[in-house]
């Protein structure tokens, strides 16, 4: 009897380890993707914090610029022209053809009332059928 109860004892004992050295692996994979996700936060902190040097840094050289009054036109961020008044120029149109091409939405919009249906429409401008009827719905 004793012999029998020594080797459920035995038994339980390397159950009980095997209970813990599973337990340790999980804690050591917790520790480890912890770890991990430090770094990967410290990595996000490091790049936001260069994003905003370099806005405050984009930001001092505009303020820079607005304050000294005259930049030159290459250095603006949109193609308007200064006359020497320091008026408004708005840019002028290319010349290339010189015939204006009428948008996609005005020849669907010309096409439906000339009694164009939807897909002969969308095949016309080769166009989706959904794509024209989008249009169609936002005219009305």
């Amino acid at each position: 009897m004793t012999s029998f109860v020594l080797v459920i004892s035995f038994l339980i004992d390397g159950l009980i380890l095997f209970g813990l050295m599973i337990m340790m692996k999980k804690i050591r994979r917790t520790e480890e993707l912890e770890l991990r996700q430090e770094k990967v936060a410290a990595e996000i902190e490091d790049l936001f914090s260069s994003y905003l040097y370099e806005i405050k840094e984009e930001n001092k050289r505009m303020e820079a610029w607005a304050s000294s009054g005259s930049g030159s036109t290459e250095e603006t961020m949109s193609p308007v022209k200064e006359t020497n008044g320091g008026g408004y120029e708005p840019p002028l149109p290319d010349e290339g053809t010189g015939e204006e091409q009428p948008s996609i939405h005005s020849m669907v919009m010309n096409m439906k009332q000339d009694g164009w249906s939807v897909e002969e429409t969308a095949k016309a401008l080769n166009k989706g059928k959904t794509e024209v009827e989008l249009m169609y719905k936002f005219n009305q």
